[in-house]
């Protein structure tokens, strides 16, 4: 027998009085009816539809703004309330895209970052006698502590001067500029010490406990002169030299999710074909019906519309796609009350801190939360908040529906006792040398 929708209670059920029966035989004497005690039948428990829709019309007057449905492990629905009704997600999004770039690029991507040169190197006193060509793949996370990590690796393999200038390719993006003065400017006044503002000084103390940055207690970097910033016109032989390759994708996805970061959700979004074909790979992929999604953007900007129950369809594949590869949810969305970012200040009571994995979409009129909560009596659920109105008063609000649940379900149960977020976006980044071959003398 098909699993039946809780049902939802309305104004007029909680309005209602209850009806006092009265026995209307004939055995009664004439004259006066005598005055009847009223039997008040036992009070029935409210059931849990019942609890959170009476707190929604104390909120709202209505139903109609809120999209909730928690489902079990095996299937079966614990709350439904306008599930199959489309609701902004806002930066619920951003896991959409987070599952679409995983499948397509793989867990372990790295995004590449080429460092050649023109000219000649002469060994024998580290000097460049041309210039250093910087070329990309759009990685969203090459910041400027990436440089610090280039700018020590060159001093490690000897270079010490540039005499050249910094040529910028196609695909380089910097502190998600993509402008070559901006970047070159960046570069000189970074990979170069002596060029130093107090803006590099306050990055480089922030980021010395790092563990990237551990064995660097001094940063040496090169000097560049004249190191004007041109754009590669590719019309010169260059020679590698060597290569960044990004912290791995699922830690990246992990900052993008914990803090919510449009820019670089656009970035990555890119990759994998923009807002149609993250909505593509979530028809085939995680067969979303397709009237019950639609998207604008990769990272939840803008008009964008699905159900709550493709959502909890959505948590659902994450987390048995993460499972396969041995992967748990928090090491790509952020746990409430523990990690940095939009839930660090939420759900921090002791019986919620650590039990909730999601994600929070946050719009001028539009307030969502997805993801799971572990319980103790009904175990795994996957749910989702998609709700309509001031997300100031709406935060709080999740939180008591949450708790509501737990409670229902025995309690909650903690997911993580630690974070697994990684201080920088550099964390586990890789620098590698390139160099075809290196003599005492001048080389190409």
């Amino acid at each position: 027998m098909a699993q039946q929708r809780p049902r939802v209670v309305t104004n007029d059920d909680l309005r209602r009085s209850v009806a006092v029966r009265v026995d209307s035989g004939n055995n009664h004497p004439s004259g006066p009816a005598a005055p009847l005690d009223e039997v008040q039948p036992p009070p029935v428990p409210l059931t849990l539809p019942d609890l959170v829709t009476a707190r929604l019309l104390s909120y709202s007057r209505s139903v109609q703004p809120h999209g909730i449905y928690f489902e079990a492990l095996d299937g079966t629905p614990v709350l439904s309330l306008n599930e199959g009704l489309m609701y902004n997600p806002a930066s619920v999004t951003k896991v959409m895209t987070s599952m679409a770039a995983l499948e397509a690029l793989g867990v372990n991507y790295r995004y590449p970052t080429r460092i050649s040169y023109t000219g000649a190197i002469d060994w024998s006193t580290g000097t460049l006698m041309g210039d250093l060509v910087f070329s990309g793949e759009q990685d969203p996370s090459f910041v400027t502590e990436s440089l610090f990590l280039i700018g020590e690796k060159l001093y490690e393999m000897g270079i010490r001067n540039v005499q050249g200038n910094l040529r910028i390719g196609s695909g380089m993006l910097l502190n998600l500029r993509s402008q070559p003065a901006v970047i070159g400017s960046e570069i000189l006044t970074t990979l170069d010490r002596s060029r130093w503002t107090p803006k590099t000084e306050a990055v480089w103390n922030a980021v010395r406990g790092v563990r990237a940055f551990s064995q660097m207690p001094v940063y040496h970097g090169i000097t560049i002169s004249p190191g004007n910033a041109l754009a590669d016109d590719h019309t010169t032989p260059r020679y590698p030299l060597l290569e960044y390759r990004s912290s791995p994708l699922l830690k990246i996805l992990k900052s993008i999710n914990a803090y919510s970061h449009n820019e670089m959700t656009h970035v990555v979004g890119a990759r994998v074909g923009g807002a149609a074909g993250v909505r593509q790979y979530l028809i085939e992929k995680v067969k979303l019906p397709p009237q019950e999604v639609y998207l604008q953007t990769t990272s939840g900007l803008g008009q964008n519309a699905i159900t709550p129950r493709a959502t909890v369809k959505l948590m659902r594949y994450a987390v048995n796609w993460l499972e396969k590869r041995n992967i748990s949810l928090g090491e790509l969305l952020p746990i409430a009350g523990i990690d940095n970012g939009t839930l660090q200040r939420r759900f921090t009571s002791p019986d919620l801190i650590g039990t909730v994995i999601g994600k929070t979409g946050t719009l001028s009129s539009t307030s969502a939360l997805a993801g799971i909560l572990y319980t103790q009596k009904r175990g795994l659920l996957f749910f989702a908040i998609l709700e309509r109105g001031s997300p100031h008063s709406l935060r709080p609000l999740q939180e008591e529906i949450i708790s509501m649940v737990a409670a229902d379900s025995g309690g909650a149960l903690p997911l993580a006792l630690g974070s697994e977020m990684s201080p920088s976006l550099c964390e586990d980044a890789e620098v590698m040398e390139r160099v075809t071959a290196r003599t005492a003398g001048t080389s190409r």
